[in-house]
């Protein structure tokens, strides 16, 4: 019998890297609700049932010390889709049903750019003559970081926020940290502000929660934990929750404010707008849950659970603005280095958003272009980064005392990412403006692979964590299919024959005595996963026989392990994107459900509970590194399949 499926992490509010709220436990009640970074931002849901209150989110100690805070409601099921986690709870007096919805429609920009998401809740009774109330408050700690600071509360009818007395907006970058700037919001009707000591009287006393208004007149000290709080009577209800980051990013030292803004105004328009369209944005997301499910379900129910869980994660993992009337869709490297705009995380995540909405990928790929342009990159291949979130001034990987350490760069790496993303974007909706502007700097990079793609020398590639690594054959895959692609692209013979004789040679050299082809092409006892192979197939080059894809997927399956196919011969940690990238090499319903039900797995049993890493240990599933990363989108490839070879 199949397990259960039970995710790492459940997403609960999923808007962008700053407001992105999970559930890392099995039920809802067992922990405090948590920042992707695993940092406590504790929302409290409370079902009262004539009077005595049962929790179904959250936690209150250790807040406060010790002290009774009420049992537990029992949790019945958890079914996540690709825009919603919905938790069913029982009581002998009712069932109650809470959704955590974020309309993350990537056809509508101006949704997705929202920094909204709605807490829904359904009850129904058992039997009649009882009183139900449904309570839900956030806290302080999902708008500051720093307990000496203090906090401004408000409150109108109907919507309450909080936000730091002193606003340093964009004052800092990096990996681990959270937002400390800006303003919280929750609507409802009975919204009302409270402080964190009141939960005890709540739990203890049993007094109301409508009791425990709290008139803010001054900013209250960080460690107070203010409460936004509401609470309702109805058999359905639906909370919002918001926030207002004020700027978003930095875009070459210009704060930039969310894209929403050019379309509403303002905030508050936006938020209003938000408020209205809850009903109408949840039968929207409830039928694009169903049409993207089935697609999935067409791979295989494994992967359709999986990538159900991915979804959310790798648009957060995002910031939509705008800049000089165009969008630029802007990632942050989750858990590796807190790097913006990167080019090797954008070419891993497009499949999604090739998908979707391809003008989410030139949003991708126009920073790099941008920064590429300035004096400040004086290189004949393309950039890594643009910056450390959320400051995208120029690249900082490989930075020392201001200076790029050239061998801290991936100059194969990189000239091929950005050369297949943009031919993969064009090949979407056929839209070549991206292609066309930047044509000079795509020239450049493709006569890079000319001169160093075939062999590269020591030098990293998007698997940095493993090191540096000479004549690497995976790598010399992926200039050899940016050089055909290029030469497609642009009808540039020179390049076409140039990686044909690429692809010849490679097949050649590369082979192992054995089954397969080498990791390095200096090692006859090394193998990979040759995941840059598929370009050539999806972009139709014909550069490769079909039977190296083939004999590769039997090396593949020989070495598979019980979460997967380890990354290469060094190791046995593997890499998600990569593997779900090797199911589209050949048509192997198989293999493909093999390696679908390895990562299922590694979800469903991994002791590490923490968002969807993509880097983990084939053998017991543990994290190796990564989580909440936005190249999850590259699992998306099988429906990508789909579209490119029927196009």
């Amino acid at each position: 019998m199949t397990q259960a499926f039970r995710p790492t992490a459940v997403p609960l509010i999923t808007t962008d890297p700053y407001f992105s709220i999970w559930s890392f436990a099995d039920r809802l009640t067992d922990d405090h609700t948590r920042h992707w970074t695993g940092r406590r931002q504790s929302m409290l849901g409370v079902l009262l049932v004539d009077g005595a209150p049962y929790r179904f989110m959250g936690r209150t100690e250790p807040f406060e010390g010790y002290f009774a805070e009420g049992p537990a409601l029992e949790q019945t099921a958890l079914t996540v889709t690709p825009t919603s986690s919905a938790y069913c709870f029982t009581h002998p007096l009712c069932e109650l049903r809470v959704t955590f919805l974020t309309p993350l429609l990537a056809d509508r920009p101006e949704v997705l750019s929202r920094p909204v998401s709605y807490i829904f809740y359904e009850l129904e009774p058992k039997e009649p003559g009882h009183r139900f109330e449904v309570y839900m408050d956030v806290s302080a700690d999902l708008c500051g970081d720093e307990h000496g600071q203090r906090l401004v509360c408000r409150a109108e009818p109907g919507h309450v926020s909080m936000g730091a007395e002193e606003q340093k907006i964009l004052h800092c970058s990096g990996d681990d940290v959270r937002i400390d700037w800006g303003y919280l919001h929750l609507v409802h009707p009975n919204a009302k502000l409270s402080m964190l000591n009141a939960r005890r009287s709540f739990f203890k006393k049993r007094i109301s929660p409508r009791l425990m208004e709290w008139e803010a007149s001054e900013p209250v000290p960080f460690r107070t934990m203010p409460l936004l709080t509401a609470v309702s009577d109805r058999l359905s209800d639906v909370f919002v929750i918001a926030y207002d980051d004020i700027q978003s990013v930095e875009y070459f030292h210009k704060p930039l404010k969310a894209y929403y803004h050019t379309v509403y105004g303002s905030f508050e328009a936006m938020l209003t707008a938000a408020v209205q369209e809850a009903d109408a944005l949840r039968r929207a997301c409830a039928e694009f849950d169903r049409s993207f499910t089935a697609q999935m379900e067409r791979v295989c129910p494994s992967y359709a659970e999986v990538g159900a869980l991915a979804y959310r994660q790798s648009i957060a993992a995002h910031k939509l603005v705008e800049a000089d009337g165009k969008l630029l869709f802007l990632s942050k490297e989750n858990f590796s280095n807190g790097c913006m705009a990167t080019m090797d995380i954008t070419y891993p995540s497009v499949p999604l958003y090739l998908l979707l909405n391809p003008e989410l990928v030139r949003g991708m790929l126009r920073p790099i272009f941008a920064f590429a342009r300035t004096p400040a990159w004086k290189y004949p291949f393309a950039p890594h980064d643009c910056g450390r979130y959320p400051l995208c001034n120029g690249q900082v990987y490989g930075e020392k005392d201001g200076e790029l350490l050239p061998d801290k760069q991936m100059p194969v790496e990189e000239c091929g990412n950005a050369i297949l993303c943009v031919a993969a974007v064009v090949k979407a909706d056929g839209d070549r403006s991206i292609a066309e502007e930047n044509r000079d700097l795509l020239e450049k990079w493709a006569d890079y692979l000319l001169e160093h793609g075939y062999d590269p020398e020591n030098q990293l590639c998007t698997d940095d964590f493993a090191g540096h690594l000479a004549h690497n054959c995976n790598l010399s895959l992926k200039a050899i299919a940016a050089l055909g692609a290029y030469g497609r692209l642009f009808n540039a013979p020179r390049y076409s024959e140039a990686a044909r004789e690429m692809a010849a040679r490679w097949t050649a050299e590369a082979k192992r005595s054995r089954k397969g082809w080498r990791l390095t092409f200096d090692r006859d006892d090394t193998w990979s996963m040759k995941y840059n192979i598929i370009w050539d197939r999806l972009l139709g080059l014909g550069l490769f026989a079909p039977e190296v894809s083939e004999e590769e997927i039997a090396v593949y399956t020989q070495e598979m392990m019980r979460y997967g196919v380890p990354l290469d011969s060094r190791a046995d940690y593997t890499k998600l994107d990569w593997m779900a990238w090797t199911t589209v090499m050949t048509d192997n319903p198989a293999y493909t459900k093999s390696v679908y039900d390895a990562i299922r797995r590694m979800v469903c049993e991994s002791r590490d509970r923490v968002p969807l890493t993509d880097w983990y240990d084939a053998s017991d599933g543990r994290q190796v590194g990564f989580q909440a990363r936005s190249v999850v989108g590259g699992f998306y490839i099988n429906l990508l399949k789909e579209r490119f070879l029927q196009s």
